[in-house]
């Protein structure tokens, strides 16, 4: 059972969105009843960015990414510097439910490694034919390369035990951070499941994903990772994957 929980939500000019998230996180640690300890790490790229002072007036601790622009920078330097057992990464945009942090933390009290929040379980709102195809796409990818079953590898929301990124030093720098998690919590032998979330639509602000560009880099990390997986596994180094585990509302 982790003791200690670090939220870690990447964040770039997201200071009409994110009040909400925090606020809605903050009611689900409150209900928490002290069982767990949290903190709520908000990382951005820029010293003014007005998400700053926004976020620290909820109680977040702010941080500022010093090794570019991404997602998958953001979220890596969100690791190196949080203090929990265990780690929920949310987006900043209102996308993701805060009060379904309470399920990501019951579902790591009860040993698995990595919780993935599934659109596929939950339902979507914001979901058009060309995010479904390629989601569906890498998702497919990934379950036949790492020989799992997974229904939504790329949800941003996702919950692990700190080990998972122990010594972790990303390829990724976007989106594709996603791939990298999970293929990082099948490397390490963990345990996953899949929860259902609902996916909101943006409250506000700029989509900060690019398809054909982070499509592109999603495609490359699938087989990187899947390949390495392989390899790791051919000599014995890698354990074999657990059945990946669905938790249905």
């Amino acid at each position: 059972m982790a003791k200690k929980i670090s939220v870690v939500i990447p964040a770039r000019n997201e200071q009409d969105t994110i009040v909400p998230v925090l606020q809605a996180l903050n009611g689900a640690i409150a209900r928490d009843g002290g069982k767990h300890t949290f903190e709520i790490v908000v990382v951005v790229d820029d010293p003014a960015d007005l998400t700053i002072p926004v976020a620290a007036k909820e109680g977040a601790r702010c941080l500022i990414n010093d090794k570019g622009r991404g997602k998958g920078n953001a979220l890596y330097h969100g690791f190196r510097n949080c203090t929990g057992d265990a780690i929920v990464i949310i987006d900043s945009d209102g996308s993701h439910n805060g009060e379904d942090l309470t399920h990501f933390v019951e579902a790591l009290d009860q040993g698995f490694g990595m919780v993935i929040g599934s659109r596929v379980l939950g339902g979507s709102s914001d979901h058009n034919v060309i995010r479904l195809f390629a989601n569906a796409l890498f998702t497919v990818t990934v379950s036949i390369m790492f020989g799992v079953s997974l229904m939504d590898t790329l949800d941003g929301y996702k919950g692990f035990v700190k080990d998972v990124v122990t010594g972790y030093r990303p390829r990724a720098r976007g989106f594709d951070i996603e791939i990298e998690l999970v293929a990082r919590a099948i490397r390490k032998g963990y345990r996953i499941v899949e929860i259902p979330t609902h996916e909101n639509k943006r409250a506000g602000g700029k989509m900060k994903s690019h398809a054909l560009r982070d499509g592109f880099a999603l495609m490359v990390a699938c087989f990187r990772e899947g390949i390495s997986y392989r390899c790791c596994r051919l000599f014995g180094r890698c354990p074999k994957p657990y059945s990946v585990d669905v938790k249905e509302g």
